[in-house]
């Protein structure tokens, strides 16, 4: 029986990164519209809300304030690891990342998850796929990318042990 590489691995020289060009096309597309979304949308626009949950729900003022002084800053903040992963998405031939590299790309796919599971209204009700359910390929598109994202968190995690 084969056995399947996980998608990353921490190693001695960086982490080992094992997605295919279809698989790594996809990932690069859905970070792009993060990334345009995040240059084009107003600040109420609500496939973003997740992106950018209120931080003084309580209190209207603080929270105007807040997104004020900081809403530029996540944004840049995004963009930036988004261009980082756009880069090393881009070559095929890369097939080892740094640590910086790889919290990137766990940044922006998470990202990507927050917009998408905005979009489809996921709940905790939605973990289990339901062939009836209309949204069964966007739903697997986003279980996908958790898949993903988990994995590349357990391989941050087991490089700091």
């Amino acid at each position: 029986m084969a056995r399947i590489k996980p998608p990353f691995a921490a190693t001695k020289k960086g982490f080992s990164f094992n997605l295919g060009p279809e698989e790594r096309h996809v990932v690069r597309r859905l970070i792009g519209e993060v990334g345009e979304l995040l240059t084009t949308s107003v600040a109420d626009d609500p496939k973003m809300a997740r992106l950018f949950p209120p931080a003084y729900s309580a209190n209207e003022e603080a929270e105007t304030e807040y997104q004020r002084l900081m809403r530029d800053e996540l944004v840049a903040s995004r963009l930036h690891s988004i261009a980082q992963v756009e880069e090393f998405l881009a070559d095929d031939s890369v097939g080892l990342l740094t640590f910086a590299q790889l919290d990137a790309f766990s940044a922006s796919l998470n990202s990507v998850r927050l917009v998408l599971g905005t979009l489809l209204g996921v709940g905790e009700a939605d973990e289990d796929l339901d062939d009836e359910d209309p949204r069964t390929d966007e739903l697997a598109l986003y279980n996908f990318l958790s898949w993903l994202l988990e994995n590349a968190i357990q391989a941050l995690m087991d490089s700091s042990v």
